[in-house]
């Protein structure tokens, strides 16, 4: 039980900086046009399932982390396709779409990296 607590804590500032982010994101693009704001909103939501698994991973050691960046990645290439699809944007309406769900995983991704890089350095976490 304690050890979910520090994790939590932990994970706390980053999810609200990456939510902050995603906010961040939804306005803007909410001004711009309804692709942008559904490419903001599907790369919000991949930042909702990768972050997660990226701090699964960070206490667990290197393998761990690399497979919660790497399930983290395959979420966000397949929600930028159903997003695209679900959009129904072409033409300038797609380019928007893919500029704004870049920008915000973007932005999402170093708040990953910050995460890991804050990580306490030690011994790994067994699985359980």
């Amino acid at each position: 039980m304690q050890a979910a607590s520090v994790f939590s804590t932990r994970l706390l500032p980053y999810a609200a900086s990456s939510a902050a982010a995603c906010a961040l994101g939804l306005t803007i693009c909410n001004r711009v046009s309804t692709a942008a704001l559904y490419g903001a909103g599907f790369a919000a939501f991949a930042a909702l399932v990768a972050l997660p698994l990226v701090a699964w991973g960070t206490p667990r050691g290197t393998n761990a982390l690399l497979g919660g960046f790497v399930a983290g990645f395959f979420a966000r290439m397949i929600l930028v396709a159903v997003g695209l699809l679900a959009s129904h944007a072409q033409g300038q309406a797609a380019l928007q779409y893919a500029f704004s769900f870049f920008a915000v995983y973007g932005l999402t991704q170093l708040v990953e990296v910050a995460y890991v890089w804050n990580a306490p350095r030690g011994r790994p976490v067994e699985a359980p």
